[in-house]
């Protein structure tokens, strides 16, 4: 098996392993942003930078997608990895100054602004790390949004930058999202996942009524999960906070108040 050494520490890598995934089991510290373990890496973002020996120079390399092939010598650490890395991150917090995650990472960074002019309200908030893109198509199967535009004026669109027929409003790409721009608004009878504007009727609990998701998910996993999940999803709708006291009063009828707190041995 190939060595990895990170700062002057060897690590034994495991076959397919990028850097990151190597460091990572080696507890080093690398940022990220654009990468998430069950998705493909796109390296994006730019910010887990590090400096392997090439063999007499040394170059900087994205961390998140470099498989290790054999043995490597790698600086995370270094002053040039440590000065890339936080040449990205002030970019980044010039086109989101007010994101609450992206500050606290550039905190841990060392980073405390931004020399760069900040861009318009229009544009401000995604980073373009491409995790809800990715995420739509490789695990919802949806493929309802996508990069759009160029230059200062790329973004992420559903297209023609209209509400997506596709979006089914299962609330995946707010969830990944790693600066928090994606958000999930419920109204009286929908799900919106702003800023798309794409819309999808609202499933609410039968017991008190919260939002529990979108009908579109629910007709998505009948699709997919077969004859027990259909049977399932049939069933009324109810939140996980009702399922719960629904399963303590069931348990609180079960027990006679005699034998509560008594454990029962079973042969």
């Amino acid at each position: 098996m190939p060595t990895v050494t990170i700062d002057d520490k060897p690590i034994e890598a495991r076959l397919g392993e990028t850097i990151l995934q190597v460091a990572r089991r080696a507890g080093v510290w690398i940022p990220t942003l654009c990468h998430h373990e069950a998705l493909s890496s796109s390296a994006s973002c730019r910010i887990c930078v590090v400096e392997i020996d090439r063999g007499g120079w040394w170059q900087v390399v994205t961390s998140c997608n470099y498989p290790v092939r054999g043995d490597l010598t790698v600086r995370v650490n270094s002053e040039r990895a440590i000065r890339g890395r936080r040449g990205v991150m002030q970019l980044l917090l010039a086109r989101c100054p007010e994101s609450k995650e992206l500050r606290k990472l550039a905190r841990r960074m060392g980073v405390d602004g931004t020399p760069y002019p900040k861009v318009t309200e229009a544009q401000r908030n995604c980073i373009l790390c491409g995790l809800c893109v990715r995420v739509c198509e490789e695990r919802i199967g949806a493929s309802a949004i996508s990069n759009a535009g160029r230059g200062v004026e790329r973004a992420i669109a559903a297209p023609f930058r209209m509400p997506s027929d596709d979006c089914i409003g299962c609330g995946a790409c707010a969830a990944i999202c790693p600066v928090g721009t994606i958000t999930v608004r419920t109204h009286e009878k929908e799900v919106e996942i702003s800023p798309f504007k794409s819309r999808a009727s609202l499933v609410r609990c039968s017991e008190c009524g919260c939002p529990v998701g979108s009908e579109l998910v629910k007709q998505a996993l009948a699709d997919r999960g077969g004859p027990k999940l259909v049977e399932i999803l049939a069933r009324r709708p109810i939140c996980p906070q009702c399922k719960r006291e629904k399963l303590a009063k069931e348990l609180t009828v079960a027990v006679p108040s005699g034998n509560r707190g008594t454990s029962v041995r079973t042969t």
